[in-house]
């Protein structure tokens, strides 16, 4: 990633267009501070709004039918997902703060 003031850019506009077009993300800073960016074409289609939320539209709709699956295999859970994501990552955080406190009682004993 390369670094132009607006004034650089204003005077050799062609020549940076040409890195954008190259593949180089360019950031255009006004008085030292990061104003914009010139980036690749293909770039700019992963930051593409309308592009994000279909692909956010169609996560949640698999999301979904992996849980129909799920419920149909298995039944329909106890809890909800949220709930259990809660308590999975509790149980995980009680893990590994049972791991730091064996290894510290490990390094005080040594």
């Amino acid at each position: 990633m390369k670094a132009y003031s607006a004034l650089e850019v204003r005077r050799r506009f062609g020549e940076i267009l040409d890195e954008a077009a190259a593949g180089e993300r360019i950031v255009i800073e006004r008085a030292g501070v990061p104003v914009a960016g010139l980036v690749p074409l293909a770039d700019l289609e992963e930051h593409d709004p309308e592009r994000r939320k279909l692909h956010q539209l169609e996560a949640i709709r698999r999301a979904a039918e992996l849980g129909r699956r799920y419920e149909r295999k298995h039944g329909r859970p106890e809890e909800d997902v949220a709930t259990m994501i809660r308590r999975m990552r509790d149980e995980r955080t009680a893990r590994i703060e049972g791991m730091l406190d064996d290894a510290r009682r490990g390094h005080e004993r040594a």
